[in-house]
């Protein structure tokens, strides 16, 4: 997708399998099985996805995917793919770790920030992209690095330490220009620090919009993750940035969609937003 100075590429950091009341929360099977429909054993087959963002001076990569930092246990458990995806995917397009300058974590969870270090050939643990910079939103990284009791399981510590070890992590306050072009703007909900990207380019405007809105399915306002730290504010924040999206007539990228990565919105009198100009790679 070109938009304006950007030439953004959509990146696989992996699929994965997780049961379907993790995927939709609150909503009944009978409602989210129409339009997802599980396997034998409830589950849904979701997305890690990650954008590639070129303008001539930056090389830039929104998430990391899942990684190959895993037991074959999890990696059974879940029905992860070999290696590390967001690598792969990346070298399809031409594009070395060592190319990356920058990398954005909307936020840390294992799923968007596991790729993001790696075992080197003397199995240490080092940032998968060696000449980039991390760049984090401070609660969010606060809140992953406390180790409180509630929040322990769900920052693995191996996908974050190995940064801070490096001196690669730069901590941004929520509403921050990242490079000309890009901002993060913190939407808390699925996390407390958690973050969407806007490009904006030629008139041009694309929103990573992270896991408040998971995929095309999560439009309504109730249908959002269990894994959501603060529900509530989910389905106050999501409306409005669907809002936005859709009077703005930009593009909003899914971060976890296996068939529609971006779209175009239109609010709908009853549904509140549909979909159109999908788009099922960047």
């Amino acid at each position: 997708m070109n938009l304006g100075n950007w030439q953004l590429d959509s990146i696989n950091g992996g699929t994965f399998s997780i049961d379907g009341g993790v995927a939709f929360g609150i909503v009944p099977r009978t409602l989210w099985g129409k339009i997802m429909p599980p396997d034998e054993n409830n589950r849904v087959r979701l997305g890690a996805n990650c954008v590639l963002a070129r303008d001539g001076r930056h090389t830039l990569l929104i998430d990391a995917g899942y990684g190959s930092k895993y037991t074959a246990l999890d990696r059974g458990f879940y029905e992860l793919e070999k290696g590390n995806p967001v690598v792969d995917g990346l070298a399809s397009l031409g594009v070395n770790p060592d190319d990356i300058d920058t990398v954005v974590l909307s936020h840390l969870h294992w799923d968007h920030a596991g790729g993001a270090t790696q075992y080197n050939a003397q199995r240490t643990l080092v940032p998968t992209f060696p000449r980039a910079r991390y760049v984090i939103g401070r609660i969010e990284w606060e809140d992953a690095t406390s180790q409180v009791p509630e929040l322990k399981t769900a920052y693995p510590m191996q996908n974050l330490t190995p940064l801070s070890d490096a001196g690669v992590v730069v901590l941004v306050e929520g509403n921050s220009e990242i490079v000309p072009g890009l901002r993060a703007m913190i939407t808390g909900g699925h996390t407390r620090g958690h973050l969407a990207l806007k490009f904006e380019s030629g008139g041009q405007a694309a929103l990573f919009i992270g896991d408040v809105c998971a995929t095309s399915m999560h439009l309504h306002r109730m249908w959002n993750l269990s894994y959501d730290t603060y529900p509530l504010v989910t389905r106050r924040i999501k409306p409005r940035l669907l809002g936005e999206v859709a009077d703005e007539r930009a593009w909003v990228i899914w971060p976890h969609d296996v068939r529609t990565v971006a779209a175009r919105l239109e609010r709908h009198p009853q549904r509140g937003f549909e979909v159109v100009d999908r788009q099922s790679w960047l």
